[in-house]
């Protein structure tokens, strides 16, 4: 923080809604400013030690292959996508108000993504890959001091600045001791320790030109073959990171993706297969019925295919399934749960039809369940360029458009399929949510976003001529009571997620660089953020 003499400016709010923001300070050069739960804070946040070891512990038994035993070892938590962590603890309260405490980093990591963990005291950013106002140079990994949240080492990836690729988010994980890291055209195997790239690999884009190519995420079924797929944008376009996907011109001369499979140890490409369709949303993996699929959410359909330890094919006694009503854009990634495939529309572009949450048996391709949980009113637009969360213990699903302005849970019948509302609430989201805690005390973690402009296509994440701020919000899964919202602070990178650090803490990565770390305890007092 920069340091001076500080003037302190306080209200007092009485509500029967959550206090938020009621405190803030700012410093004499104007410079910053702290708000209410940072001065509650009042400096690093450590975290719950013992908490932390239990946390460990769990992670340690968890059956969560390929991924190392961590909890923060996939992008999703799991294969399936369910961003169900459930080791992490929440540390409030269920029952009674909370105060929410904050810690702001004193380096930057700009356009922050991902968050990877090793051990208890190892945490990586993955960052530099999101758009963002100025455009990040490229890609890198920082490892970060959890507490003080100070950078410990940078490993710089690549300089679009000299390359000319696109720019966008892959993704981080924890992988057999090592950090694996997907970004633009490449795939990078790091030493955690060291931060000393230790093996890379460039892969092919089939017929996607490499510099109109980025790779976001990947997927990988037990044995530790890995799965990955690339974005596209249309030749002569050079909008840079996710968005170039809506707003680039010539939309319709956009390439098919391609799927890689590749075998980790050796760096080496197993298989490629050339697409029918761009894939905008993550891949998804499945083993069922003693079979290893890939699931990838086109355009219009939603494709299997299958892993046979040699080769990838299109699974064509399964779909593909044309799963959009008229209107609707294309699905975000895939989800797993039990039988069913689950995908959520209006992923692929702004509309005025209301989103659907889609259901498809994995047996049988012809058993399609739907529900649309959240009308739009007159004059709203739907877009979620992110996917739900699956709660399997719990069946149930987490969904959220910006536009309606609203997250909800539903209910999913495991065994026909059917899917009912369990709640709404007020609540504007572009970004993936999290669970965490045991199934009986299970709490959604995800923000909130406050702006001027009600249409989400319009909201600039900044930082430069950012148009929205922020908070974190921790909801009663089972219920969507609101237990704590945190202050409002400036965007975070859009279609990413808060991540859960040992010791029941929260951390989110902001655009401008801020790597902020939240921890949630029972609150006493009328002060601060409950």
């Amino acid at each position: 923080m920069n340091k001076g003499v500080l003037v302190l400016l306080f209200c007092l709010c009485i509500v029967d809604m959550p206090i938020v923001g009621c405190t803030t300070t700012s410093n004499a050069t104007g410079n910053e400013t702290l708000y209410s739960n940072q001065i509650e804070g009042s400096g690093p946040l450590p975290g719950n030690y013992t908490i932390a070891f239990q946390e460990a512990q769990c992670a340690a038994k968890e059956n969560n292959s390929p991924w190392y035993p961590t909890l923060l070892s996939y992008e999703h938590h799991d294969t399936n996508r369910s961003k169900c962590y459930g080791c992490a603890q929440f540390t409030g309260s269920l029952k009674g108000p909370n105060i929410v405490y904050a810690y702001q980093s004193p380096d930057l990591y700009y356009s922050g993504s991902m968050i990877a963990t090793r051990g208890m005291n190892e945490m990586y950013v993955y960052g530099g890959a999101s758009g963002a106002n100025p455009m990040p140079s490229g890609a890198y990994v920082s490892r970060v001091e959890p507490g003080s949240l100070k950078e410990l080492w940078r490993t710089t990836l690549i300089n679009i600045n000299t390359t000319g690729e696109w720019s966008g988010a892959g993704s981080i994980e924890s992988f057999d001791g090592d950090l694996l890291v997907i970004t633009n055209t490449e795939l990078y195997k790091i030493d955690g320790t060291t931060g000393a790239v230790k093996g890379v690999m460039s892969l092919p884009t089939g017929a996607s030109a490499p510099r109109d190519s980025y790779f976001n995420g990947l997927s990988g079924w037990s044995d530790g073959t890995l799965v990955m797929k690339n974005l596209a944008r249309p030749p002569g376009c050079d909008i840079q990171g996710f968005f170039a996907l809506v707003d680039c011109p010539n939309l319709n001369e956009t390439p098919p993706s391609v799927a890689v499979v590749v075998d980790p140890k050796t760096m080496t490409v197993l298989d490629t297969v050339q697409l029918e369709q761009m894939i905008g949303g993550r891949i998804t993996t499945s083993h069922y019925n003693g079979k290893d699929y890939a699931y990838l959410a086109g355009q219009t359909k939603l494709y299997r295919y299958e892993w046979n330890g040699k080769n990838l094919t299109l699974d064509t006694s399964w779909g593909p399934v044309e799963y959009p009503l008229p209107g609707q854009t294309a699905a975000s990634a895939a989800g797993i749960m039990g039988d069913w495939v689950i995908l959520m529309t209006n992923g692929g572009g702004p509309t005025n039809v209301s989103l659907s949450v889609v259901a498809i048996n994995q047996a049988n391709a012809s058993i399609v369940k739907r529900i649309d949980p959240m009308p739009l009113q007159p004059g709203q637009t739907s877009y979620i360029p992110s996917m739900p969360s699956f709660d399997m213990a719990n069946s149930q699903i987490y969904a959220m458009d910006p536009g309606a302005g609203k997250v909800v849970g539903i209910d999913l019948d495991q065994k026909t399929g059917n899917m009912s509302l369990a709640w709404s609430a007020d609540q504007k989201t572009l970004s993936w949510m999290i669970l965490i805690g045991p199934p009986d005390k299970r709490v959604l973690v995800g923000t909130n976003i406050t702006s001027d402009e009600t249409n989400p296509v319009k909201w600039d994440i900044g930082p430069v001529g950012a148009n929205y701020k922020e908070q974190v919000q921790w909801r009663d899964a089972a219920t969507g009571k609101l237990l704590a919202a945190s202050d409002f602070y400036g965007p975070m990178v859009p279609g990413m997620e808060v991540w859960p650090g040992y010791g029941g803490l929260i951390y989110e990565l902001r655009t401008d660089g801020h790597l902020m770390a939240f921890q949630v305890l029972p609150n006493n007092t009328t002060s601060g953020s409950t």
